[in-house]
């Protein structure tokens, strides 16, 4: 009789583990999908205090690096505000099947400054091309780039120019 109470005592032990088990997975996987995803401009607008931390986004692909597909360009639903992934540990390339689909990326946000020493370089460079008869329309976008980036330093109060990407840690498909 004892052997026996053993015996259906384990197997309810057991099976109470399996299932507390099984609720952690379950509750593991609804976190991630619980999880805040943000517009490609929310996370934009909190870029600043952001560098450095993880964030999840929704975008569309737009473009796909041709030559090693470590990086993606994404952008938002009004396509007037884009942001360049990079492929980070978990990611090894981007499929270009991806192109004119949405993905939601996790990874960090990080952040290049351009110093105002580098754009002033760089505009003389362009302005020596427009000069040589070199430049055509692809330097006078390039002068609109500057001009922009000028624009929004003075606006922003800084001695540089902002670039937000992100590196990748995981994507998914949106179906």
């Amino acid at each position: 009789m004892k052997y026996l109470y053993l015996v259906v005592l384990s197997v309810a032990l057991m099976a109470c583990n399996s299932t507390q088990s099984k609720k952690k997975e379950v509750t593991a996987k609804q976190e991630v999908k619980q999880e805040k995803v943000m517009t490609i401009t929310q996370v934009m607008e909190v870029a600043e205090n952001n560098v450095g931390k993880e964030v999840c986004f929704k975008g569309m692909v737009n473009h796909v690096c041709a030559h090693s597909g470590k990086r993606c360009i994404l952008k938002n639903a009004a396509g007037d505000l884009s942001i360049r992934v990079e492929a980070g540990e978990g990611i090894k390339t981007f499929n270009k099947e991806l192109m004119g689909n949405d993905i939601v990326v996790k990874g960090t946000l990080r952040e290049k400054r351009l110093d105002t020493d580098f754009i002033d370089n760089w505009e003389k460079k362009v302005q020596a091309k427009q000069d040589a008869e070199e430049g055509g329309e692809h330097c006078s976008s390039e002068m609109a780039n500057i001009k922009e980036m000028r624009d929004w330093m003075k606006k922003n109060n800084k001695d540089y120019y902002a670039i937000y990407f992100v590196e990748g840690s995981s994507y998914e498909l949106v179906q």
